[in-house]
């Protein structure tokens, strides 16, 4: 029974380890997507200055210069669809992180409630 109830502390204490890394990824992947977020706004941005400006741009191989203003962000945002597709993935990792960190910490009640039966029975 003693092999038992160590078993579940270490098991507990790994857990517990577990949860500290994903905190710390938690932390860079959340300026991750802060900054992906940013970048992104940024471009979305310029991209409707210049297309407002009448700027050439190209989406592929084609060139835009004038766009009627109903348009523009829509035809922005396609022009940007890599800093979007960035954003996503960076959203995607964070989310991801939150949901490991959600598991572990339902695996580490478990563990806890299961080792306080075995150490009081």
């Amino acid at each position: 029974m003693e092999d038992i109830i160590i078993k579940y502390k270490d098991t507990i204490e790994k857990v517990i380890e577990e949860l500290g890394k994903c905190r710390r990824e938690l932390e860079t992947k959340g300026r991750e997507k802060a900054i992906a977020l940013s970048n992104y706004d940024r471009r979305i941005a310029i991209t409707i200055v210049s297309l407002r400006d009448g700027d050439l741009l190209k989406i592929g191989e084609r060139e835009i210069k004038q766009l009627p203003v109903s348009v523009m962000e829509k035809v922005a945002k396609g022009i940007c669809r890599d800093d979007r597709l960035a954003m996503d993935v960076a959203e995607s990792g964070y989310k991801a992180c939150i949901t490991n960190i959600q598991v572990l910490m339902v695996q580490l009640s478990a563990y806890q409630s299961i080792y306080r039966h075995l150490e009081l029975g």
